[in-house]
């Protein structure tokens, strides 16, 4: 023989017979989300995305500038190397006699004369 659902306490008699004049109690897991929270989450997720693009904008910016710095650098370091070795090679003596000949100035043959003060004799 069946039991009796009414006679078990804890056992609400609305639920067994399915009363549909009475609503249905959600709770918290059955019930659905509200819009606002999906609004939120899409904001949210909208902001991540616009942060998302402009850092990687900003690195590529970042390492354009500097391969174009790192360009700049190789042109300066050969300009550097030319100039040096221009002055290097105008400074030198045969270079600075050809240079100077129509100025009247000479180069000097004869070596150079030590002069020595002659010592006080007491």
């Amino acid at each position: 023989m069946e039991e009796n659902p009414f006679l078990n306490a804890d056992i609400d008699p609305q639920t067994v017979m399915g009363d549909p004049t009475t609503p249905v109690q959600e709770t918290a897991d059955d019930a659905p989300i509200p819009l606002w929270s999906w609004i939120k989450f899409a904001l949210v997720g909208f902001a991540l995305m616009l942060f998302y693009i402009y850092n990687s904008h900003h690195a590529n910016k970042g390492i354009r500038k500097k391969e174009q710095l790192s360009k700049e650098l190789k042109e300066l370091h050969s300009e550097r190397i030319s100039l040096e070795s221009q002055t290097t090679n105008a400074s030198k003596q045969s270079e600075l006699s050809k240079r100077l000949e129509g100025s009247g100035l000479k180069e000097i043959t004869a070596p150079p004369i030590k002069l020595t003060k002659p010592h006080e004799q007491d």
